[in-house]
């Protein structure tokens, strides 16, 4: 499966969200993983959208390129950011995870670069 980021999108007001926030925003979170595509699916069509109300909540994708992702834990009391593919960041848990859309907003955060995947 391609790197790509989950959304939710509000059919009547346009507002998008990422399927993550809006899983744990509702509080459905019930393991320490990211969702997977058919767990969004089964619940997406019962969501409300967190801005109008309406419940015409639609799922959405957006492939990413490696340049434009980058994650941290909030565990980390080394404050490492790593690509998406670093082997270093698979093993954190959902719930953990801070995702950076650039290098430079890492950065801005306090956030070092991995010396293994070199972001």
């Amino acid at each position: 499966m391609p790197d790509i980021a989950l959304f939710l999108r509000c059919g009547t007001c346009g507002h998008k969200l990422s399927a993550f926030l809006a899983f744990r925003n509702a509080g459905l979170l019930v393991e320490s993983r990211r969702p997977t595509v058919s767990d969004i699916e089964a619940i997406a069509q019962r969501l409300k959208c967190s801005q109008c109300g309406a419940k015409s909540v639609a799922l959405e994708s957006e492939q990413y390129k490696d340049s434009e992702r980058y994650w941290a834990t909030s565990e980390s009391e080394h404050r490492v950011f790593h690509r998406s593919t670093c082997t270093w960041i698979r093993s954190v848990g959902a719930d953990s995870e801070i995702n950076f859309t650039s290098r430079q907003a890492a950065v801005l955060r306090g956030y070092t670069p991995c010396r293994a995947c070199r972001p």
